[in-house]
């Protein structure tokens, strides 16, 4: 499939294919958000490179790709405005669809794009890993952040009026807001909890992985996830002095998973 890239370890059989799922910023094959301000870190840091450095290094094949409009030094908006909620999740499902049927496949799934790889068939897939991800949503997510009551209440009165457009004013005001279009996030007001979307995977494999230090998604969303879903089998670690992706002072965040992901996979005899 055109614009998905495959990086196999060398010299040897490897053990499981992960795909890489995009956060809500767009990003390029390496990580990094072309034209990226230097004042975002993470933005500029090439994490999948160093994770599929990591991963590799551990026998494991992984899975990239682009969306539409993404491109190496820049973003072209005018092709990016089209990448809405559902155009993400049918890509990642041809891709998904594509990846090799003989060896066990892994959902990995970073910030936003917890949002995207709970809307697929998860049925057929061996094991999710969800790193600085949701278990609610995004709007909820952001309401942690509120000062006070009057704060929560006028916050909730806006999202409530921007759920309330219809897809025709919406078209007419869709423009670039942050990291993507506004249509991709007023077609998210439309969907339930996240973790709603994982009720009937009671058997399916999955590793939560958070930063107490992320400053993007509140540590509370990690910590619900076995309490919403007692029966699941989930484990969640959260790493001490992680950022967003679970960068340390001593520690890369790409190490830090590739190393989690490992132990899990074994723990529930994935390869």
């Amino acid at each position: 499939m055109k614009s998905v890239k495959y990086d196999v370890p060398e010299g040897e059989e490897w053990k499981a294919a992960i795909l890489l799922i995009h956060g809500t910023a767009p990003i390029y094959y390496d990580g990094t958000i072309p034209g990226c301000s230097a004042d975002y870190q993470l933005g500029t840091t090439p994490i999948y490179d160093m994770l599929t450095y990591e991963l590799n290094q551990r026998s494991f094949c992984t899975v990239r790709y682009l969306r539409e409009g993404v491109y190496k030094n820049q973003v072209n908006w005018e092709e990016y405005i089209k990448v809405d909620h559902y155009q993400i999740v049918n890509q990642i499902e041809k891709i998904v669809k594509e990846m090799p049927k003989n060896k066990p496949k892994i959902l990995f799934a970073f910030s936003g794009g917890s949002i995207h790889v709970s809307q697929l068939d998860l049925s057929k897939i061996d094991g999710v890993v969800i790193v600085g991800g949701l278990c609610t949503n995004r709007f909820h997510n952001a309401a942690l952040n509120v000062r006070n009551k009057g704060e929560w209440k006028r916050f909730q009165e806006e999202i409530e009026r921007f759920r309330l457009l219809s897809e025709e004013e919406i078209d007419k005001i869709n423009k670039p807001n942050g990291d993507g279009p506004l249509k991709r996030f007023w077609q998210e007001t439309m969907l339930k909890d996240n973790w709603v979307y994982f009720q009937k995977y009671v058997d399916l494999p999955i590793l939560i992985l958070h930063g107490s230090n992320d400053s993007e998604v509140h540590r509370s969303q990690a910590s619900m996830w076995k309490a919403l879903l007692p029966l699941h089998n989930i484990k969640y670690v959260e790493v001490d002095g992680g950022d967003h992706f679970l960068n340390t002072p001593e520690e890369s965040g790409a190490s830090i998973i590739s190393r989690e992901l490992d132990v899990w996979s074994v723990e529930n005899n994935l390869i």
